[in-house]
C-alpha cells in the first residue's frame, strides 16, 4: 500500500500520513524503548522522538506501511545503541581522566588527552577486521541504519548487528586494559 493516498497536496499528504503513523506506532516504539532502556522513561522518550525525527528525515525513501514499522523498530534500536556507545566512551574518558588526573590539569592538556583518546579509538577501529571496521564506521560515523548497511554491503541485518556488537565489545575490552 502506497503511503501517499492523494495527489492533491504532497506536503499535506505527507503530514497526514506521518501523523497517522505516529498515532498508530508511537506507543509500540515507546514500549520497545522502555524495555531497551530498562524502564528509563526519559531515555525512552528521547529514543521515541529521535526515531520519529529520523522517519521524517527519511520519509521519501519509504514506499509502503509494512516497511515503516520495521524501520521504526530498527531506528529505535540503533538510537539506543548509539546512546550506549556514547555513554561507554564518556565513562571510559572520565575513568581515563581520573587515572591520569595529575597529567590532565589545564585546558590544553584536557584537549590533548581528548585528542589522544580519540586517536587511540581510531587505532582500535583500524585494527578491526575489514568488514567489522566498515560496518562500525558506517554505523557510528556515517550514522547509517543496520538496514542501510546490510543493503550496501550485501549482508544480512543480523550480520550487521553481530559486527557492531563485536566491535563495541572490542572497544570496551581494549579501553579497559
Amino acid at each position: 500500500m502506497k503511503l501517499f493516498g492523494s495527489k492533491s497536496d504532497p506536503a499535506l499528504c505527507k503530514e497526514r500520513e506521518f501523523e497517522d503513523i505516529y498515532n498508530r506506532y508511537a506507543r509500540k516504539i515507546y514500549g520497545f524503548a522502555i524495555r531497551l532502556s530498562n524502564g528509563d522513561a526519559y531515555l525512552a522518550e528521547e529514543i521515541l522522538q529521535s526515531t520519529f525525527m529520523r522517519l521524517w528525515e527519511h520519509w521519501d525513501e519509504l514506499k509502503d506501511r509494512e516497511v515503516v514499522l520495521q524501520y521504526l523498530f530498527s531506528s529505535a534500536k540503533n538510537t539506543f545503541l548509539n546512546y550506549c556507545e556514547h555513554e561507554t566512551i564518556q565513562h571510559i574518558y572520565q575513568e581515563y581522566i581520573l587515572r591520569h588526573g595529575d597529567e590532565a590539569s589545564g585546558e590544553s592538556e584536557e584537549k590533548h588527552d581528548a585528542a589522544s583518546l580519540e586517536s587511540y579509538l581510531r587505532e582500535i577501529v583500524e585494527s578491526m577486521p575489514p568488514v567489522r571496521r566498515r560496518v562500525f564506521v558506517m554505523s557510528r560515523y556515517e550514522h547509517k541504519s543496520n538496514r542501510e548497511i546490510a543493503q550496501e554491503l550485501h549482508i544480512s541485518e543480523k550480520t550487521v548487528e553481530v559486527h557492531i556488537t563485536l566491535a563495541l565489545r572490542e572497544l570496551r575490552n581494549r579501553l579497559n586494559d
